[in-house]
This record gives C-alpha cells, structure tokens and sequence, in this order.
C-alpha cells in the first residue's frame, strides 16, 4: 500500500503531518541551533523549562495534587513526538530523526516544535515501527527524569500513559486514511507497544453501535488523573469506570462522532 503523502524531506513532511493533525506544527533547520529561552528539550543540562511546565500546573490547579501535576506534564511533553512517529511512519512511510527535538511551550501547553534537518529513514513498516519505538524511548526518558527531579511519576504508570498516547495516534492514523480498518489497527498496536517496550501497557477496544458498526476506542489501563482537579472528572476510557459504565460512554461518543463525521 503505498502513502497516504507523498515527501521528499524533512521540511515537507513537517508541512504534509500539519494538515493532517493541526497544532502538530514543526519546523526544520539546515543547521543545529540552540534552546530559545523556555523552549524544552530532553536535556539534563536544561532542566528550567520543564521545571517552568511544572510550576504552571501546581498554580493553575494546586487541588490536584502531586499525582495529576506529573501525569499531565509526562503528556503534553511527549505528545509531539509520539504523533510525529506515528504519523510519519504509517502516513507517509518515513520516520525523521526525533534526536534534539526542541518543543515551544505556551501557557501551560506545549505545541510546536523545531527539528534539524536530515535525511529520512525509509524502510519497511515493521522496520520503521522497531526504530520508532527505540526513538521514542530515548526521545521521552530523559523528560520523565527530569520531571523526576521535581516530583515522583512512578515508571509503571508513565509507561502505560505514553502507551495511551500511541494508540491514540494510531486512531488518529485511521481517521485521516481509511484503508487503516480495525482489523489493521488491531494488529499493528502490540507491535507499536512492543516496540515501545510497554507490551500490553494498552489497548484498542472494539465498540458496536446501534447500527452495527464497530468502532476503536482506547482500553486505557492508567488513569490520566485529570479527575483530581476542581472541575475534573472521569473520561470515557478510564480504567476507574466499570466496563459497562465505559463501554455505554464510548458507544454514545462515538455514535456522536459517527454522525457528525
């Protein structure tokens, strides 16, 4: 099967994964250059931004707690290069090198992000996926040890949110070419966990609608902990929800969706 996008470079594939995913918006340059003041990167040598990131978290919802303030930096700092990965390999059939990714943060959000320009990695898809989870390891740890320096995020349940963010790029993945059916997304999400080395860390729920079709949803086995603020609750796909109770939020999302797509 051959891409959804058509690239030649890193520069038009930043562009080709933008109008896929708006906000996922990157920029590549000829040349290393280095951290604008409160840009983040996975540097030890940097640790302010992050420690910033943070910071902005425990004031705007110092209720929450140590658990949610940790949790929701963990995602806004690796969303990018999980959507990025993903997207790039199964949409366009590339990977970019993820190494030195610098990522802009404003108001407590993190979108936008600058790469050095380099030759894309072409290769098979499961080629692609292997090298995508090993890059995406060395891409993310050394942002959950820096969030470590300010408070605990148990491994386990770092490990399992970045899952959650994978499988959820692969739906989006489904959305933006539809040859991806259920049964392909199926098959390829143990081989992006396992890649990720978090095997089982998550999954992609089949949900049967009034209609008959069926429909993915994430099967999360992590809460995202965002309940724990003032006007929080619990999402459809949280694990804390009694399956039935999970399963009739999904089934009602996603009839919603179904209707407005």
């Amino acid at each position: 099967m051959s891409p959804l996008l058509s690239v030649t470079d890193t520069t038009s594939l930043l562009a080709a994964i933008s109008r896929c995913l708006p906000g996922l918006d990157g920029v590549s340059l000829s040349t290393p250059a280095a951290a604008a003041t409160g840009e983040l990167t996975a540097d030890a040598a940097n640790p302010d931004p992050v420690a910033a990131l943070l910071q902005h978290w425990r004031q705007a919802h110092p209720e929450a707690g140590p658990h949610y303030w940790g949790s929701r930096v963990w995602t806004l700092l690796l969303w990018q290069p999980v959507y990025l990965a993903v997207l790039a390999v199964h949409l366009a059939g590339c990977l970019p090198r993820l190494a030195g990714m610098a990522q802009r943060q404003q108001g407590g959000f993190v979108a936008g992000f600058r790469l050095a320009q380099h030759t894309l990695q072409h290769d098979s898809e499961a080629a692609l996926i292997a090298s995508a989870g090993q890059a995406l390891q060395a891409a993310c740890q050394p942002y959950l040890a820096l969030i470590n320096q300010q408070l605990t995020l148990h491994p386990k349940m770092a490990g399992r949110l970045q899952a959650d963010c994978l499988l959820a790029a692969l739906l989006h993945v489904q959305r933006c070419d539809a040859r991806f059916d259920n049964a392909r997304l199926q098959a390829l999400a143990p081989q992006w966990l396992a890649a990720l080395a978090q095997p089982g860390a998550s999954g992609l729920l089949a949900v049967t609608l009034d209609d008959g079709r069926q429909r993915l949803a994430l099967e999360r086995k992590v809460c995202c902990q965002h309940f724990r603020r003032c006007d929080g609750e619990l999402c459809s796909t949280c694990p804390k929800l009694k399956p039935a109770a999970r399963l009739a939020l999904l089934k009602q999302e996603l009839s919603a969706d179904a209707v407005s797509a």
